[in-house]
């Protein structure tokens, strides 16, 4: 099961870049268990979730990869709305918080709520970073979306490069995300 934001996320990312008919359209082609009908507290199969992520991505006609990093992209800012984030604060002291601090809240808020390992393993100052990506759920490329949406949200999303590195064979539930300084 997975919660309810993140599908709600989802319908209205791809409503804003499908429109709202092609949408319903494909909602009801699916005929989901749910009836497409999602809140961001409930809990739905995450088997939901894939069927609509793939045809989204089909009716956008890019692949699930590309699919969820643009949604990753677009998601962060609304997921981190409701968090304070000094100004002068650096990504890389935002992206070691992630884990350690929003998903206890997360799992606090949502004692029923499983939230990815996503973890910084290795950091030298604010010239590199390592992050590391864990699930159940195959969210990797929703990850790297995020990532780079953090970069642009602190406004260094020119000044960094960002590479992604995957154990073989590729699941999409483990990743590893170096962040260079661009020198």
């Amino acid at each position: 099961m997975m919660k309810g934001a993140l599908f709600v996320h989802m319908v209205e990312f791809a409503q804003r870049e499908l429109g709202e008919t092609t949408v319903e359209r494909e909602m009801l082609r699916l005929n989901l268990e749910s009836g497409a009908a999602y809140t961001s507290v409930g809990m739905y199969p995450f088997s939901e979730f894939e069927r609509l992520h793939h045809a989204f991505a089909e009716a956008m006609q890019i692949t699930g990869d590309d699919f969820s990093r643009r949604f990753g992209c677009r998601t962060l800012p609304l997921l981190v709305a409701g968090h304070a984030i000094p100004p002068d604060m650096h990504p890389f002291d935002f992206l070691e918080k992630v884990h350690g601090v929003i998903h206890q809240d997360v799992r606090k808020l949502y004692k029923d709520s499983n939230p990815p390992s996503v973890q910084v393993v290795e950091r030298q100052g604010e010239q590199r970073l390592v992050l590391r990506y864990e699930s159940q759920r195959p969210m990797a490329a929703f990850c790297g979306g995020m990532l780079e949406a953090t970069m642009d949200t602190f406004g260094c999303g020119d000044i960094y490069r960002i590479e992604r590195i995957d154990a073989e064979p590729r699941t999409e539930r483990f990743a590893e995300f170096v962040v260079d300084l661009v020198t």
